[in-house]
């Protein structure tokens, strides 16, 4: 299953499918701003960001 938030507060996910009934048992974070996070970083691995990167996090809107 997919789901897509635009705003999100802590564990706001995991707090609407309690409310329906269901668990959740993992999840993936795929992209931030208009970053997308790729798949080429393995769990716990970092990068530094790119300056176009870092200025799309930090523009405000």
């Amino acid at each position: 299953m997919q789901l897509t938030l635009t705003e999100g507060k802590y564990h706001q996910v995991k707090r609407m499918l309690a409310a329906t009934g269901h668990k959740v048992v993992q999840l993936h974070r795929c992209q931030i701003g208009e970053m997308t996070l790729g798949d080429e970083l393995a769990p716990g691995q970092w990068r530094w960001l790119t300056a176009h990167e870092l200025e799309s996090l930090t523009r405000k809107p």
